[in-house]
């Protein structure tokens, strides 16, 4: 288990909500992206250098086991929740799903060169809560209405047209609504690391793998005083 002193992510950036995390494919070993939505106005995304001193240098601006300072993107909207992939496809083009104020569950991408993309469709309208994973290109979204039903949103790597995306009702399985929600086991992970509870903001621990250091336990959370905290285990 791997242990380091939890970081302030972006500690002059605006930010509100629960952060989302991924392992990213851009370095050497694979960084870390980060995305959190701004208080009043688009998104953040933050990026972690998980490249060694010793290796070639690809990023100048971001020193190894460093965060960016972060870049502003989708502005004109303000987000409840936003939660990041990295795709196999592309190659290697991020994924993201934004739910703004409005209940549209937008869907954007990040491509080299061109930066973050919002599609022309969204993935759903009339949303509350959501959750995203990735396998092999293609995604899978559960998705709360603000009626309060639930439904699973496939969206298929070998559908044609990509990088546009279409959207599919699953009839495959049960949405598990519990996915959308904090899981309490990743509050109990922080806390086992030092971290005092009461200073964890209710709503926003969540945990991802990545393959720092052989694979790590991924650990962000937002504090009572409003900051980003990152912690590897």
């Amino acid at each position: 288990m791997h242990s380091e002193i939890a970081a302030v992510v972006g500690p002059d950036r605006s930010t509100a909500g629960a952060p989302s995390l991924a392992q990213g494919a851009y370095g050497v070993r694979g960084n870390l992206e980060l995305l959190a939505c701004d208080r009043t106005d688009g998104l953040w995304v933050f990026w972690f250098n998980a490249d060694l001193v010793t290796d070639p240098l690809e990023t100048p601006d971001v020193p190894p086991g460093a965060w960016s300072a972060g870049l502003s993107f989708a502005s004109g909207h303000r987000y409840l929740d936003a939660q990041i992939v990295q795709s196999s496809l592309g190659p290697d083009h991020l994924e993201v799903l934004a739910l703004d104020e409005r209940g549209a569950l937008q869907s954007w991408y990040w491509s080299p060169g061109l930066g973050f993309q919002r599609r022309a469709a969204d993935a759903a309208t009339d949303v509350s809560r959501f959750t995203l994973t990735h396998v092999a290109g293609s995604l899978d979204a559960i998705v709360v209405g603000r009626d309060g039903g639930a439904r699973r949103l496939v969206s298929d790597a070998d559908a044609p047209g990509y990088p546009d995306r279409t959207w599919n009702t699953s009839p495959a399985g049960e949405t598990d609504t519990r996915s959308t929600r904090e899981d309490p086991r990743v509050r109990a992970l922080i806390v086992a690391a030092g971290e005092v509870e009461a200073q964890i903001a209710p709503g926003t621990a969540r945990s991802a793998r990545s393959t720092r250091n052989g694979g790590t336990t991924e650990l962000t959370w937002r504090d009572t005083a409003g900051r980003i905290r990152h912690l590897g285990r």
